[in-house]
């Protein structure tokens, strides 16, 4: 029986991969750096580190990730300042139930604490998480399984009562190598066969989630 729900955050929780793609790709352009949407496609999911590694493999040694990332910070927090966070569906009905019915509910997300805890508190979720995450508390992120397995240890959780929900292929591969039950729900990317054969569900929207979970508190 399922026992504890481990979210990721970006792509699944906020409509934020879109956002911060849009930002790279127009700084590139001001700078007259090709970034385009294949490159940010080969970082969905992955940490921070990974994603360095991949800009300068595509744009040359001497891209400066830390100075152009200054201007994707300020480009993003104008974005949220004049729309708001961007919040999927069903995440607010989705976090209520599961309170209601007393799963462990968890974060466990590739971004760093300060940005993290920041968009939760402006999307006003923080209360629902007892635990979190961050991809600055493991050596190996994803898809390597290390965050969800110490989620499942913070939440005194079993891995095989955990189910991850996530966004990318990445952190599907992750939530499977961890032994866990994962549901995808698709953001940038459409799922692959592989991501199928990993899957529990792909769903449309996060509230999509009930229905599974209640069918697995019958079956349980």
């Amino acid at each position: 029986m399922i026992k504890t729900v481990i979210f990721d955050m970006d792509g699944l929780m906020f409509d934020t991969e879109h956002l911060t793609s849009n930002a790279w790709i127009q700084i590139g352009i001001r700078h007259g750096i090709p970034i385009t949407e294949p490159i940010m496609n080969r970082m969905r999911g992955l940490p921070l580190d990974q994603c360095i590694r991949i800009f300068k493999e595509e744009l040359g040694e001497a891209f400066d990730y830390w100075a152009l990332r200054k201007e994707r910070t300020e480009y993003v927090d104008q974005w949220i300042r004049e729309h708001g966070m961007p919040i999927k569906p069903g995440l607010g009905e989705l976090l209520g139930w599961l309170k209601d019915q007393k799963y462990g509910i968890v974060l466990a997300t590739s971004t760093y604490q300060t940005s993290a805890d920041r968009f939760l508190d402006l999307a006003g979720v923080s209360d629902y998480f007892q635990y979190r995450v961050y991809g600055d508390m493991v050596k190996h992120g994803k898809p390597a399984p290390d965050i969800f397995l110490l989620a499942a240890q913070k939440a005194g959780t079993l891995p095989q009562q955990c189910l991850v929900l996530e966004d990318s292929y990445a952190g599907v591969e992750a939530g499977w190598k961890a032994g866990m039950q994962v549901i995808m729900v698709p953001d940038m990317l459409p799922p692959t066969q592989q991501e199928y054969e990993r899957i529990s569900l792909c769903a449309e929207t996060l509230r999509d989630v009930i229905p599974f979970l209640k069918e697995n508190q019958r079956n349980s």
